[in-house]
């Protein structure tokens, strides 16, 4: 994991945040309201003030806020990707199935997660008491959450939208561009810019992630054990 760092100007922060939204310059451009030749201003002048209207759509459509686009400072209000997750599966009779990431296919996930037709690939269950939400199943690898989560268990998660949904030490699934990750989180994003995460098991210490490199978090609900 990365150790915390801070954008550093308003237009370097543009710049990233578009990209992270898969939009071209045109088509945030078309999404705003305004001509492609601001958007690309706005990511080049790095003292433009920009008109709080044009901020706040900005901040709408790369799931930010106006706060952050200008000053770098988190909120905590900002969802994790500037795509958030809202796929949800059904089967043929329109009920809700939960979609489940086994180890093995953690790899394409990261790089398709929010992609549906790569999503209709992975297996589904229908899970009684959770038909109703947005719910994810992920197949734990490694000892580090031992003894309270093995290898092989399933684990049966909520999306969180944002670090402000966040509960303190309790457990999340993290999935990041390097890897899909177990862990206990406490939320500094307010106070310091930055997640702890941390590890049932003694042996692993704690470690420091920044919510850009957050694909997705989904919150622990409840362990199958096979």
């Amino acid at each position: 994991m990365k150790t915390p760092d801070h954008e550093t100007n308003q237009a370097t922060r543009l710049k990233k945040l578009r990209r992270l939204a898969g939009l071209s310059q045109e088509a945030a451009a078309r999404q705003v309201g305004v001509s492609d030749a601001s958007i690309s201003l706005y990511e080049k002048d790095e003292t433009m003030q920009i008109k709080m209207p044009v901020l706040k759509k900005l901040a709408e459509i790369y799931h930010t806020t106006p706060e952050y686009i200008e000053t770098g400072v988190r909120t905590g209000k900002e969802s994790f990707n500037s795509m958030p997750t809202r796929i949800i599966v059904t089967n043929n009779q329109q009920k809700a199935q939960t979609l489940m990431v086994p180890v093995k296919a953690e790899a394409g996930y990261r790089k398709s997660f929010n992609d549906e037709e790569y999503l209709g690939t992975l297996p589904t269950y229908s899970l009684p008491g959770f038909e109703h939400g947005n719910y994810r199943m992920f197949e734990v690898s490694g000892n580090s959450m031992m003894p309270n989560f093995e290898p092989g268990d399933i684990v049966i998660c909520e999306f969180v939208d944002s670090a402000s949904e966040i509960v303190d030490g309790t457990v999340y699934v993290i999935v990041t561009t390097d890897g899909i990750c177990l862990k206990r989180v406490t939320n500094l994003v307010d106070k310091k810019g930055y997640l702890i995460i941390e590890s049932d098991n003694p042996e692993f210490k704690p470690d420091l992630i920044q919510p850009d490199e957050v694909l997705e978090m989904w919150s622990y609900r409840k362990k199958l054990t096979i």
